[in-house]
């Protein structure tokens, strides 16, 4: 059982479930998953939530105040919500109502389909599986998913025969990948020994002052990366690649098409370039597009992410 209280009576309580799906407070019957709630009021006018009648206590200030009202997701479990909210948010950030969003990166884990003969059952049970929020303390730089890009806007007509002069054919089935070198091996290099102008350019507007290892992805339409984590546990060179290092910039291809999922953050926005933590993430895409996707990824020393750590 689910119960808001409130200062004064609150009409329009919307509940949205992992599928998206909207419900009436009025009517609700709660389950053991995720909702988010969306409370059309100040969040000072809410004077407790009871899961099951047990009070969330100083967890109701876990949400976020918004154009819509005040936005908390709660579960069904409340010892799962709890031990999520302990897991992910600061108790001295809970004591006292705070605008989270300012501290945490903010997460959300949706049910996505994906559809497609081409799509493995375990990619589509892998989208398919929403987990709910995420809370990531923006100081823990090594531990962040990803950071974005806010620079100026950048085109992707770069260069690359010059430089990514090897082909890498063991990790991408039907897909392309032309690299500067097949693992991303000690030592760096610094960028201004990039051939290419336009590459070179292109890494120093990212950052980067010295290169690991540049790759350029094709997919076909149609097609999938199975679920996996970058492992780089053996590599001397891991200290580089540890956190949101990876700069994962689409030059072509439709990226409407792309879902590019996460696990315990949800769907990835990469209509700009970003930079992903993928060796500590489990992750999967599918692309549907109907025009290959050719994705740069970059890795080394860049003063917008790694530098101040090495």
């Amino acid at each position: 059982m689910l119960e808001i209280i409130t200062e004064k009576t609150i009409d329009g309580i919307t509940i949205t479930d992992l599928d998206r799906l909207k419900h009436d407070y009025k009517t609700f019957v709660l389950k053991e998953e995720w909702f988010k709630l969306t409370i059309p009021c100040a969040r000072n006018d809410i004077t407790d939530i009871l899961i099951n009648g047990e009070s969330i206590r100083h967890r109701l200030n876990a949400g976020l105040v918004t154009p819509q009202g005040y936005e908390i997701w709660i579960h069904g479990n409340i010892a799962s919500m709890f031990s999520r909210i302990s897991q992910c948010i600061a108790q001295d950030d809970l004591l006292l109502f705070k605008r989270l969003e300012g501290k945490y990166l903010i997460c959300e884990s949706w049910n996505e389909r994906v559809d497609g003969e081409f799509v493995p059952e375990s990619v589509k049970q892998f989208f398919a599986n929403g987990e709910g929020p995420f809370w990531y303390h923006k100081d823990s730089w090594h531990r962040l998913p990803y950071t974005t890009y806010d620079g100026e806007a950048i085109t992707g007509d770069v260069s690359i025969d010059e430089d990514l002069i090897h082909e890498d054919t063991r990790f991408y089935g039907e897909g392309m990948c032309r690299t500067t070198k097949i693992n991303p091996t000690l030592p760096t290099t610094p960028v201004g020994d990039i051939k290419s102008k336009s590459l070179r350019e292109l890494m120093e507007k990212f950052g980067f002052t010295e290169i690991l290892q540049i790759q350029q992805i094709t997919m076909q339409p149609n097609s999938v990366l199975p679920v996996h984590r970058d492992d780089f546990v053996y590599e001397p060179s891991k200290d580089i690649i540890r956190g949101p290092a990876q700069l994962y910039f689409v030059l072509s291809g439709d990226k409407d098409k792309i879902k590019f999922k996460f696990e315990n953050v949800g769907l990835l926005d990469v209509d700009q370039p970003i930079f992903i933590n993928n060796q500590a993430f489990v992750h999967s895409l599918v692309y549907t597009g109907d025009e290959p996707r050719t994705v740069l990824l970059a890795t080394g020393v860049s003063s917008l992410t790694n530098k101040r750590f090495l």
